[in-house]
């Protein structure tokens, strides 16, 4: 079994590449690279890439994540209808193979890409508490702009079958339970499962991906990208707003996996999410079981949007 290392783009198909510009650059990514039928975003990491828009009509592509050897890809190319390694078309290059994911979804597990420098990226704020303080004589002052994405985050899938996705999530991509939340009047049916990276005793994002159990509607609920700190997220929100964007729903702050959140549509519906201030764990951390009640959903925050979940 390989084991995955990180989420490294996710993409999408849309009728607009330059519409699609407009809103991811204001999202807070920046381009690489534009071709006639398709583009690709990066962000301040090394990353190359970590959005890729293909023209045509709109939808979910694919979701990519990284392995620490050719081996892992020669593991698994050619088995149980995955492909061959092929080339990575795109910045950075490097080589994948391409999985048939739960309900078709398609996984790219890549090797190789190769890394950029980093982007300008404001240090995050000192913040004074009221019995602790750690700023003295400097002034708060961050300025006005896009939140600059970190990274992308995680990928949220609503699937037919929640513990079918897990078991094929953690049998082929080698990922960990972080969380689960089951039905409140009974515990054997699952709502969701929160999945992480096993990275063994380094620390990893409380999740990577998130399968809700969805069997009358099937599709990428949202994509996820990290930002700063809460002040960005709420400066990012701004800016956002006054360029005419739609606000799904936020800010508040979930409670499985703590992140500060912001969600945001797309054009053409498509969801993106601001977070910050996420939990880390290792591969030792024991998984959470709770009703999934409205109450686990998040801790402060507007009410939840009518058109959320649908």
């Amino acid at each position: 079994m390989i084991k995955v290392q990180d989420i490294i783009y996710v993409a999408h198909r849309v009728p607009d590449l330059d519409k699609m510009e407009a809103f991811l650059t204001d999202f807070g990514m920046v381009q690489a690279e534009k071709r006639a039928d398709r583009m690709f975003m990066r962000a301040a990491g090394t990353r190359p890439f970590i959005h890729m828009a293909e023209k045509g009509a709109p939808g979910f592509l694919a979701c990519g994540f990284s392995v620490s050897s050719m081996g892992d890809l020669e593991k698994i190319a050619g088995r149980n209808g995955n492909s061959g390694i092929e080339d990575l078309d795109g910045p950075g290059g490097g080589k994948r193979v391409r999985m048939k994911g739960p309900d078709g979804f398609r996984v790219d597990v890549c090797y190789g890409m190769g890394s950029v420098p980093e982007l300008p990226m404001r240090e995050p704020l000192v913040l004074n508490y009221a019995r602790d303080k750690n700023r003295y004589g400097s002034l708060q002052r961050p300025a006005m702009e896009p939140a600059r994405i970190n990274k992308i985050g995680h990928c949220v899938w609503k699937v037919s079958d929640a513990d079918k996705a897990v078991a094929w999530f953690c049998e082929n991509l080698g990922m960990l339970v972080s969380d689960r939340l089951y039905v409140p009047d009974d515990e054997k049916k699952t709502l969701g499962t929160f999945l992480r990276m096993d990275r063994g005793p380094a620390w990893t994002d409380h999740h990577t991906i998130l399968c809700l159990n969805s069997p009358d509607e099937v599709k990428i609920h949202h994509c996820s990208f990290e930002v700063q700190d809460y002040d960005a997220v709420h400066i990012g929100g701004q800016w956002l707003e006054e360029k005419g964007w739609k606000r799904e729903w936020g800010i508040g702050r979930h409670i499985l996996g703590s992140q500060v959140f912001d969600y945001w549509r797309d054009p053409w519906g498509h969801m993106f999410e601001h977070y910050a201030d996420g939990d880390l764990l290792t591969s030792t951390t024991k998984a959470g079981n709770y009703p999934g009640v409205p109450e686990m959903l998040y801790q402060w925050g507007p009410p939840v949007s009518p058109t959320f979940f649908s």
